[in-house]
């Protein structure tokens, strides 16, 4: 037996519904390995600002007894936001401490969840933080707050945590 979408259980998302659907039409007429395992869960709140998230937050994965960084930066600080009069909200970056990958993002701002979207692709790819601080995004754009944020890592504006 089978179910996809809200009647599965599970995180109750449109999207979640048709990647459901792409497992379920791969498996029974394709070549039966997708999974759900490893997959990301995005979401995005369209409130005013928008609300969005990807990965593991800050307490999920210090509960998990990663040692992580956390990149912060106020959306005062993107140039995109200011010029667009929607300077409320933060960019929440949680990075793993040893190897830079990306764990998790959390956004709120205008257009967070079209940022986090370039974040989930990052993450997907395997990027590192310094990658996404190195990258030339085109100006003004709210991807370019990336290089912002990870640069406010290097700098010390961040907060360091270990399992220890």
């Amino acid at each position: 037996m089978f179910a996809v979408g809200d009647v599965k259980g599970g995180p109750a998302f449109t999207h979640i519904a048709y990647d459901d659907y792409r497992i379920l039409h791969t498996n029974l007429l394709g070549n039966g390995e997708a999974t759900t395992r490893g997959r990301m869960v995005p979401y995005v709140v369209f409130t005013d600002p928008e609300l969005a998230r990807v990965g593991l937050s800050e307490a999920e994965a210090r509960s998990e007894g990663r040692a992580i960084r956390v990149a912060r930066m106020g959306m005062d600080r993107v140039a995109r936001a200011l010029e667009m009069d929607e300077a409320r909200g933060f960019i929440k970056i949680v990075i793993d401490a040893e190897t830079e990958r990306l764990l998790g993002a959390t956004i709120l701002g205008v257009a967070a969840g079209e940022l986090m979207s370039v974040l989930e692709v990052a993450m997907m790819g395997g990027l590192t933080a310094s990658a996404l601080r190195d990258a030339t995004f085109a100006h003004p754009t709210l991807a370019e707050s990336l290089n912002n944020v990870m640069t406010a890592r290097r700098i010390g504006v961040v907060q360091s945590y270990s399992s220890e």
